[in-house]
């Protein structure tokens, strides 16, 4: 199963790619500005968010693409990163999918026991994953 997770919504834009970018078309057609870049209320914790009975909402294996509605690694999320991170660590059976237009700030961003490959993270084309 697949599955999002928006931990903040909102972004800025970064290249003539961007022109056509369907989330700043849904907030515009909300009378919202797509550039305000702010941490959601209610699912910042999803990968940690459990039902009724105490299991988590997201079945373990599934596979997670993150912030659909913005770039993981935005500058104006960077205050975010570790609190977001330690929750993927916390949610080792799952898969993370992190897509970005901005992979010269991937190392800035992320830890060095992500990045380190002993630990079980693979670096691939697509993203990180355990």
């Amino acid at each position: 199963m697949h599955d999002i997770w928006n931990p903040w919504h909102g972004c800025v834009k970064k290249s003539e790619g961007c022109a056509n970018c369907y989330m700043y078309f849904l907030d515009k057609q909300r009378g919202q500005d797509g550039s305000r870049v702010y941490k959601v209320k209610n699912n910042f914790n999803y990968p940690l968010q459990k039902d009724k009975n105490g299991n988590y909402k997201i079945q373990s294996g599934e596979h997670i693409r993150v912030c659909m509605t913005s770039d993981f690694f935005v500058e104006e999320a960077a205050s975010r990163h570790t609190e977001a991170l330690s929750m993927m660590k916390q949610r080792l059976d799952e898969v993370f999918f992190l897509l970005t237009k901005r992979p010269e700030r991937v190392s800035a961003c992320l830890t060095a026991d992500i990045l380190n490959p002993r630990h079980g993270w693979v670096k691939n084309s697509v993203g990180f994953a355990h």
